[in-house]
């Protein structure tokens, strides 16, 4: 028999709850030093209930970090439209697009190791809303180009370029702090350096 709606609510409603007490835990003994049975204890069910749910710790914190990214993200959107400038707007979203990860990452204190595992998960889960980034930061250049700020260019693969350069730094600094079984992930030197590749890519396009 198939659930009902009303089952299917009520099945999200209670995840809900789990998440949000989930990354409370985690962010206060660390997503390693968290067990599900403490989850669990403070959900109010049982272990065995809670795998009805969800198969580990890392699921859960992989799903709160993609449902709490897109509300980051479409909150950040709104606020990059207050910018002035293509550059500026540019660069403040894929900025705060960084702190976003190096928030999520380092206040739930995920180890390197139990990073190193989730990656490949996280990347899977966050595919559709990287081609969401990308549709939005080539309307930002479009209107750029539209209004004469910049040069002619192909607004699409620029921002699909500038959000994979931005990936590719961040997954630098991640796994450098893997392969250095740092407890926290250090983002300040590529911040800096995507600033820099920002400015010289609009050096020249802007007119």
């Amino acid at each position: 028999m198939k659930p009902t709606t009303k089952d299917s609510s009520k099945k999200e409603q209670v995840k809900e709850k789990i998440g949000r007490v989930a990354m409370k835990c985690f962010a206060k003994y660390g997503l390693d030093k968290t067990t599900l049975d403490d989850i669990a204890k403070e959900v109010g069910l049982n272990k065995a209930s809670l795998y009805y749910y969800y198969k580990n710790k890392e699921d859960i914190f992989l799903e709160v970090a993609i449902r709490e990214g897109q509300d980051f993200l479409g909150t950040l959107q709104a606020h990059v439209l207050e910018k002035k400038g293509t550059k500026a707007r540019v660069i403040f979203y894929l900025v705060e697009r960084i702190n976003y990860y190096k928030n999520i990452l380092n206040m739930n204190r995920v180890s390197a190791e139990t990073l190193n595992r989730m990656l490949p998960r996280f990347f899977e889960l966050f595919d559709a809303i990287t081609k969401q980034e990308v549709e939005f930061v080539s309307k930002i250049i479009l209107e750029g180009v539209k209004t004469k700020e910049l040069k002619q260019v192909n607004h699409q693969r620029l921002a699909s370029s500038l959000i994979t350069m931005n990936d590719a730094l961040k997954h630098h600094a991640e796994h450098k702090a893997i392969l250095k079984n740092q407890d926290e992930i250090d983002y300040s030197q590529i911040t800096e350096e995507m600033k820099l590749l920002v400015c010289l890519i609009f050096k020249g396009l802007i007119k």
